[in-house]
């Protein structure tokens, strides 16, 4: 301890406040006790040995991917390493610990959430390395005293790791970057001087088959209010012994080097968390689970048989091997299709998935519980960024055919439009990566090289079925998105004539969806109303100058008449990736 409460105090920030408040000296070192890790070799063993004989019989294994000619040991010479990995789960912190000790030996040093910190497992996080950091920096001298420690955990070459999107994904999307502890971090190896080590910033993409909390994420999308950690929630993990969780897929991508003098500390910061966020994005691999719910979800239908899930399936990941986008090891070559009549069995052996059989038919179809489709949203939620421009793409092709795009300024101004509505939604390509990303699309498509996306405009009819034909999988991937959004305008629509709260538009926004799902042409998918997904929209209004906002609560409508037009938009969005996820179904399956 004496050495940490000495290497704090060092830190110049820290030495230049007790050097004019010497008498803060024992309140800092109190506030280093709050937050440091108390790593213990014998309890990280203990806890090995626990994890393989209880919690590991929940999955099927833990699947770790590292980049080609990965070396931790030269590596950890060479850099101070900060693993920066996305939240889905609880079990992150130990399945990240749980891998790394067991495969290198080498103990990690985990940013956590304060809430953690409860009796008894927040003494044995911090045994396991854990160190806590408050939700809010409201006291300057603790704001200080933890950016003390992150410079003692460097300058003693701790590998460090944090949760970059600062709390768990509730929708299975990632959530923006917080700049907090990379701009702690950057600061303090400012401070080591000339003869420092680079830093290196390591992405690391978790995908789970099947979380712990889908039941209590799938409550607060429905408007629940998160329930604060307590002690008796470890006794609820014995209940999940009747189920299987599936697979933990954890994938390392080539570490990001900060070598040079940090000029603009704002700016750098910036840069590298929407670096990071970007690369995890890239690396997320597709999992089976997230795989299948994307082709269950995505049916108008509903119901599936197993031959039509087998065509998609290679449908999909046929598209992704060209793409080069991350597959597991398990989706990969012939034992694809068993790996999902796996994950298929575990649905349904989880009641998610039931099957209906229709004895006139001689045939059986799999369909998705209406109540449990929010829980599989949460797994394609996770991939759906992937399959973002096939799906513009779909809808480019869609609007060449039907004239509405005619020239190649058409087209662009239809691509910017598209990646404007959803960047509110979920990870992005850059608009450049998407034009790159279109142009690989359509020469898969259609088997020959292109130079520019806007040739697609002067296409025969053949080869505008060629480019239908292949993007046809994900014809409908985002169209529960565009019915939020229509949800959204038609409640604006109704609010239009005063002042609204976003608690009024919630409320109203959910009698509308209901009326809308039973009654209504364009609601389809029950997973269209969620609170993140509705707040979302209302960012997005913002940002059309549709509304405006008032004071701190409040919100106004300012074009009635662009109102109206939005509403017709959406529902033609919707309505016409419907009819061409109808049109090529038949004759094809």
């Amino acid at each position: 301890m004496k050495e940490i409460y000495e290497i704090v105090c060092s830190y110049k920030k820290v030495s230049d406040h007790l050097s004019k408040s010497p008498k803060d000296k024992d309140k800092i070192c109190k506030y280093v006790d709050e937050i440091k890790g108390e790593y213990s070799n014998s309890v990280l063993k203990s806890m090995e040995t626990f994890i393989d004989k209880t919690f590991i019989k929940l999955y099927d294994g833990f699947n770790l991917e590292l980049p080609d000619g990965f070396d931790l040991n030269e590596t950890l010479d060479k850099y101070h390493v900060v693993l920066c990995p996305n939240h889905q789960s609880h079990a992150d912190y130990i399945v990240l610990q749980y891998i790394f000790y067991k495969q290198f030996k080498i103990p990690v040093y985990i940013a956590a959430g304060i809430n953690l910190n409860i009796f008894p497992i927040g003494k044995i996080f911090k045994k396991c390395g854990a160190f806590f950091i408050r939700r809010k920096f409201d006291d300057d001298l603790y704001k200080i005293a933890f950016q003390g420690y992150i410079y003692y955990l460097l300058k003693t070459d701790k590998v460090v790791e944090f949760f970059f999107e600062g709390g768990r994904t509730r929708t299975g999307k990632l959530l923006p970057p917080r700049f907090g502890l990379f701009s702690m971090i950057l600061d303090a190896h400012e401070q080591f001087g000339a003869d420092r080590k680079p830093l290196m910033f390591i992405p690391v993409s978790i995908a789970h088959e099947h979380i712990p909390e889908e039941r209590a994420h799938a409550k607060e999308l429905g408007g629940a209010k998160k329930n604060k950690e307590n002690p008796t929630q470890l006794l609820k993990l014995f209940s999940l012994f009747s189920k299987k969780l599936g697979t933990v897929h954890v994938r390392f991508s080539k570490g990001i080097v900060v070598e040079e003098k940090v000029n603009d500390l704002k700016l750098k910061t910036q840069d590298l968390a929407f670096e990071c966020f970007r690369s995890v994005g890239k690396g997320m691999p597709i999992t089976p689970s997230a795989l299948l719910s994307l082709i269950l979800l995505d049916e108008p239908s509903g119901a599936l048989t197993w031959a039509q899930i087998e065509s998609r399936v290679k449908e999909v990941v046929n598209y992704c091997e060209y793409m080069n986008i991350a597959l597991t090891k398990s989706l990969v070559g012939e034992q694809a299709i068993q790996t999902v009549r796996r994950v298929m069995d575990m649905f349904i052996n989880n009641n998610k998935v039931e099957l209906l059989k229709r004895e006139k038919l001689n045939q059986v179809f799999y369909i998705i519980k209406d109540e449990c489709r929010v829980n599989l949203l949460f797994h394609k939620n996770m991939i759906l960024h992937h399959f973002f421009v096939p799906a513009v793409i779909n809808a480019t092709w869609f609007n060449i055919f039907n004239g509405n795009i005619k020239t190649e300024m058409d087209l662009r101004k239809f691509l910017l439009i598209k990646r404007k509505e959803l960047k509110y939604e979920f990870y992005l390509p850059k608009t450049s990566e998407m034009l790159a990303e279109g142009i690989r699309i359509i020469e898969y498509s259609i088997g020959r090289k292109m130079n520019r996306i806007e040739d697609v405009v002067h296409f025969s009819v053949d080869e505008l079925y060629l480019v239908a034909e292949k993007v046809r999988r994900f014809s409908s991937a985002l169209s529960y998105i565009y019915e939020a959004y229509y949800i959204s305008v038609v409640t604006v629509k109704y609010l239009c004539e005063a002042p609204f709260t976003e608690e009024k538009f919630l409320q109203v926004g959910k009698e509308l969806f209901e009326m809308e799902k039973e009654h209504g042409r364009v609601v389809k998918y029950s997973e269209s109303f969620t609170i993140p997904k509705m707040k979302a929209t209302l960012n997005y209004l913002l940002n059309l100058n549709l509304i405006e906002k008032i004071g701190k609560e409040q919100y106004r409508v300012l074009d009635e008449s662009k109102v109206g037009y939005m509403i017709e938009k959406f529902a033609r969005d919707v309505n016409d990736q419907i009819s061409i996820n109808l049109k090529f179904k038949a004759g094809n399956e």
